[in-house]
């Protein structure tokens, strides 16, 4: 049993980052994918969490004013990750992140994906996009490489770019709708929450400021 699973997991996997089509609208009326979409998450949310404690989020640049430097290493201080505490509590932090930009997402992408495709175009739940969305994030699983030096931000970050790309196909699938609306799907649903995004950064530094 674990290894059917196994193999139909890899076999998604691969049909997903290949865009296979029928492997998105396989996922999507498939309740067995829900499992395998919460493994992807929580996966994502553990290699996110890595990156972010391995990789500098600040740095200095050269010709930033003596002011500019010191709020930066202010702010590199206070996401700075050194102790096994501050770092499991990275791991948690992102994990729960990303679950929350995963509902949040799937929740904007099925609100306006079934009012752009209207009557004639398919009406999708939240269990079928939830699961689009999180087997579109695959790609970013390239996350874990972030830790090797020089290749690893740079397949990261690849593994983002085409995370869009998959993103866009599962719209696609979802709703039946051509490349060009499928597209300005998923930006309007990104600008949102990269908006949430910024609101909740902006409060955890305000938060975090005096204890730096």
């Amino acid at each position: 049993m674990l290894s059917v699973l196994q193999e139909s997991f890899w076999e998604r996997l691969v049909g997903v980052v290949a865009l296979r089509r029928p492997t998105y609208e396989t996922i999507q009326h498939d309740p067995e994918a829900t499992s395998q979409a919460w493994w992807i998450i929580v996966l994502l949310g553990l290699a996110q969490g890595i990156a972010v404690i391995t990789t500098p989020v600040f740095t200095v640049v050269p010709g930033m004013s003596a002011e500019m430097v010191r709020v930066v290493n202010d702010l590199a201080a206070a996401f700075t990750f050194a102790t096994p505490e501050r770092q499991l509590l990275a791991l948690a932090a992102s994990v729960a992140g990303v679950i929350l930009s995963w509902y949040l997402s799937s929740w904007l992408l099925r609100a306006i994906g079934n009012r752009v495709a209207g009557r004639d175009g398919r009406r999708v739940t939240g269990e079928e996009m939830r699961r689009l969305v999180a087997w579109g994030y695959s790609p970013t699983l390239a996350s874990f490489l972030t830790p090797i030096p020089l290749i690893g931000p740079l397949l990261a970050t690849l593994g983002t770019l085409w995370a869009f790309v998959t993103g866009v196909m599962a719209v696609r699938a979802a709703f039946g709708v051509g490349i060009w609306r499928a597209i300005a799907i998923e930006i309007a649903a990104f600008l949102v929450v990269l908006l949430v995004v910024v609101v909740i950064l902006v409060i955890a530094v305000t938060i975090a400021w005096p204890f730096v």
